[in-house]
């Protein structure tokens, strides 16, 4: 850590445009990440139903409003 000698305070540097868009990349990588773990756990935990299943459920719910 770099301090600053008058204040003996942290010195906080700007961050440039180029870290900051490598930053949102790398949060954007690790959320699809973490989805697509969500995603295969759920797989192979049995929480996931076929398309036909879960299209027919929806549809029951929708028309009970």
């Amino acid at each position: 850590m770099i301090l600053c000698k008058k204040f003996h305070m942290p010195v906080v540097k700007p961050i440039s445009d180029q870290t900051r868009a490598l930053t949102t990349i790398q949060e954007r990588e690790d959320h699809i990440q973490r989805t697509i773990a969500h995603g295969y756990d759920d797989l192979t935990n049995g929480r996931v139903r076929p398309w036909k299943q879960a299209k027919a459920e929806a549809d029951r719910m929708r028309a009970s409003r």
